[in-house]
């Protein structure tokens, strides 16, 4: 019970890395406020997790539209009066070539990887400051340090998480409010099997260039959330924790 009687924000916990935390997080004691990109979503976790209405609040939602994210904090708040734990999770994959990438999607991809953690670090960063504690974890990429091909938006909305985190640390530090991120190599998550299927070579490649031969387990991103969160990391904050079976040691 590590998180007992602790509340935490996950975004994109429907599925994935994000589902996986919000089991984990909910096993070890915490509320949770989740913001899920479907009701489908969380109605089927609730199940799975067969949960009580008084620790978990969730809502439909696009990260990406400021005012939602905005309405889920306040009413979030409005629930459980503090946010110890921030877990921007929510994200887009999105693989075409540089040339033909338009500008609008080129904003897509920035406003729902990195805008959305920027919007929810000020609009919870503020509760922390006033609480004088707390937590905020971001996830980025192995990508977000590592260049591969077709990923030039999201790699470069994953590497500015990297940067954003280490200067939003330094920021908050003053008021006891850690701010750290997480990289996770290749996980097997939905999109997984489609991976394998349309893109073999590709995905061949990858359990080659891992030195640890396989994919990672959503489970495992979230043993570090986890650890991040917690006091056994009290004197983190600033820094990227790569989960990534050895990719980034190349």
């Amino acid at each position: 019970m590590r998180l007992k009687n602790k509340v935490c924000v996950i975004s994109g916990a429907g599925k994935g890395i994000g589902r996986e935390t919000a089991k984990l997080f909910y096993e070890e004691g915490a509320y949770l406020a989740l913001i899920t990109r479907t009701g489908e979503d969380f109605n089927s976790l609730k199940d799975e997790l067969k949960c009580s209405d008084d620790r978990v609040f969730a809502i439909e939602g696009d990260v990406s539209d400021e005012k939602s994210i905005c309405r889920f904090v306040e009413r979030t708040l409005e629930k459980f009066g503090r946010i110890d734990v921030l877990i921007n999770n929510a994200g887009m994959r999105f693989r075409k070539p540089f040339l033909d990438i338009s500008t609008d999607e080129w904003n897509k991809v920035m406003n729902t990887n990195l805008t959305s953690i920027f919007v929810f670090c000020r609009e919870i960063g503020n509760q922390m400051v006033k609480q004088k504690h707390g937590s905020i974890i971001n996830m980025s990429s192995i990508v977000g340090t590592h260049g591969l091909p077709e990923l030039t938006a999201y790699g470069a909305s994953k590497g500015g998480i990297i940067t954003f985190t280490k200067c939003l640390a330094l920021e908050l530090a003053q008021f006891g409010v850690r701010v750290n991120s997480i990289s996770p190599g290749f996980c097997e998550t939905s999109y997984t099997d489609n991976f394998k299927k349309n893109k073999k070579e590709l995905y061949d490649f990858t359990l080659e260039r891992t030195p640890l031969k396989r994919w990672g387990r959503s489970r495992e991103v979230a043993d570090a959330c986890l650890f991040l969160a917690t006091e056994e990391s009290s004197y983190i904050t600033g820094e990227t924790l790569n989960v990534d079976g050895g990719w980034g040691a190349w």
